[in-house]
C-alpha cells in the first residue's frame, strides 16, 4: 500500500492540474481576457517593501511568475528604498486573483530615530527575504491588497549603533526592533 502512495499522489496532482485548466479555460469565452499577465504592478503601503516606513513601489511583471520591483518610501530617519524580485506561485493573472510569492530585496531595512538626539538618527542596508499574499477584487481583478511578512538581516553597522543608543544614559526608552516586519500596501496592475 506505501508502494501506492506516491502514485495516488501523482494522479491527484495531474487530476487537479487538469480541472484547474478547465476552470480557467471556461471563466470567459475570450481567453485574451485571462491569458495575459500584468505588465505593471503599482503599490502604496506601509512596510520594508514601499521604501521603509510608508511609500510607493512599482514592479515590471517579466513572466507569469517573476517580476522586478523598486521602491522610494519614508523612513522617520529619512529616505529608504529597495530593489527586488518577486516569485509567484501561482501566475500573475486574472484568473488567479490570490496568488503567493516569495520575495528577495536589498536596501534600507533598519534605521533608527532617536527624538531627543538627533546625532544617533540614521539608515542602515542590508538584504530582506520574505514572503505574501497578493489579493485581488472586482470584476477585472486587478485591484486589491498585499500582505507581506519579511525577515531583514540588519547589517552589524546598525546592530553597533543600537547597542550605543541602549548603553546612552540619556535615552531612556528604547525599543528593540523585532526580528521580523510586516508590510501591507493597496495595488493596482496596469497591463
Amino acid at each position: 500500500m506505501k508502494k501506492l502512495a506516491p502514485l495516488f499522489f501523482i494522479f491527484l496532482v495531474l487530476n487537479s492540474y487538469s480541472q484547474e485548466q478547465k476552470t480557467y479555460q471556461n471563466l470567459s469565452t475570450n481567453a485574451d481576457d485571462y491569458d495575459f499577465h500584468s505588465q505593471f504592478d503599482f503599490g502604496a503601503g506601509v512596510g520594508l517593501n514601499y521604501g521603509g516606513f510608508m511609500g510607493v513601489q512599482v514592479q515590471y511583471v517579466a513572466l507569469d511568475h517573476f517580476g522586478i520591483f523598486g521602491s522610494a518610501g519614508y523612513y522617520l530617519a529619512g529616505f529608504g528604498w529597495q530593489i527586488g524580485i518577486t516569485g509567484y506561485i501561482m501566475p500573475k493573472i486574472p484568473s488567479k486573483p490570490f496568488r503567493v510569492y516569495g520575495t528577495l530585496m536589498v536596501g534600507t531595512n533598519a534605521a533608527i530615530a532617536v527624538s531627543n538626539s538627533s546625532s544617533y538618527n540614521n539608515i542602515y542596508f542590508g538584504p530582506t527575504i520574505g514572503g505574501g499574499i497578493e489579493m485581488r477584487f472586482g470584476k477585472s481583478k486587478r485591484n486589491g491588497l498585499n500582505i507581506d511578512l519579511f525577515v531583514p538581516f540588519r547589517s552589524d553597522e546598525y546592530n553597533t549603533a543600537v547597542n550605543i543608543v541602549k548603553n546612552d544614559p540619556s535615552i531612556s526608552d528604547f525599543s528593540e526592533p523585532l526580528p521580523f516586519t510586516i508590510s501591507v500596501g493597496y495595488h493596482f496592475e496596469i497591463r
